[in-house]
């Protein structure tokens, strides 16, 4: 059988440990358990994705955790582990990695994301800025005379919170997919 390892901070190495104890086995097994689950499911998940016109993201490697980590040893059968290399080549991580952010994802309920998504993130907050920057040059023009009042009558407010909603939605989409992703179905992004 293959083996992999992952580095996690004491942390989580305790509470991992704590969960494979409460559930009568050990943090070996229950991590292949976790990692065969998410790699069933996420064959699944990965075939609807081919059908669709979806990219790969490219790569981030969390630095959330400054700490000493510990490393964990998982034996997987061959299966499992071209799977989690193929899952952790799309992200361009190391399969290593790919499980440290798995049960990150796992533990915390919340998303980890890939340079892609934090990408698609600022894209997100530089449209949102630019229409704010957009509607305070409006206000200023208002306020220094109210000879440019007629431009407010031009200004299609609702056309303006629609775009805010849209780019509001799309970041909220974004998290929920990737919380889903990781196989976190019940938390909330």
């Amino acid at each position: 059988m293959a083996q992999i390892g992952t580095i996690v901070t004491d942390e989580i190495k305790a509470q991992f440990d704590l969960a494979a104890r409460s559930r009568g086995t050990t943090s070996s097994r229950l991590a292949s358990a976790i990692i065969a689950d998410f790699l069933t499911q996420g064959t699944v998940a990965n075939q609807a994705l081919r059908q669709t016109s979806w990219t790969p993201p490219i790569t981030v490697q969390s630095r959330e955790f400054e700490a000493k980590t510990e490393q964990v040893f998982v034996r997987l059968e061959p299966f499992y582990f071209e799977e989690l290399g193929r899952l952790a080549k799309e992200r361009l991580w190391y399969r290593g990695t790919y499980l440290a952010n798995l049960f990150r994802a796992h533990l915390t309920r919340s998303p980890v994301l890939c340079e892609a998504e934090i990408n698609a993130v600022r894209q997100a907050a530089r449209q949102l800025a630019d229409l704010g920057r957009n509607i305070n040059q409006i206000t200023r023009k208002l306020n220094a005379s109210l000879e440019h009042a007629n431009l407010v009558t031009s200004l299609d407010f609702e056309l303006v919170k629609m775009l805010i909603e849209l780019e509001s939605t799309a970041v909220r989409n974004l998290m929920q997919a990737n919380v889903r992703g990781w196989g976190v179905c019940d938390a909330e992004a």
